[in-house]
């Protein structure tokens, strides 16, 4: 973490932040259900689209085992959005 960045919320299963540049991030560590991810999604997305000088760019980082719990919900969703919002949307899956 860099001095600018903002932590917007943290518990024991995801941390969202925005960093220095403006990026959302969201960091999935346990198990969520699609209701939780799209909750915390649009929580970042409305913050980031508050900046009317930038569009909304968001990186969710989930590890290839939580990744396969979820199933392909985590997938399926970041399609949708990336096909419905403005904004730039990664989905970033570390092993």
């Amino acid at each position: 973490m860099k001095e600018g960045d903002r932590i917007i919320k943290t518990n024991k299963n995801y941390r969202v932040m925005i960093d220095s540049d403006g990026v959302g991030h969201i960091r999935i560590i346990r198990r969520v259900n699609l209701k939780t991810l799209i909750e915390i999604f649009q929580s970042l997305y409305l913050e980031l689209k508050k900046d009317q000088n930038r569009t909304p760019h968001i990186s969710i980082y989930v590890s290839r085992s939580i990744c396969d719990e979820m199933s392909e919900n985590v997938q399926y969703f970041h399609d949708f959005v990336i096909s419905c919002l403005d904004g730039t949307f990664d989905l970033i899956v570390i092993n």
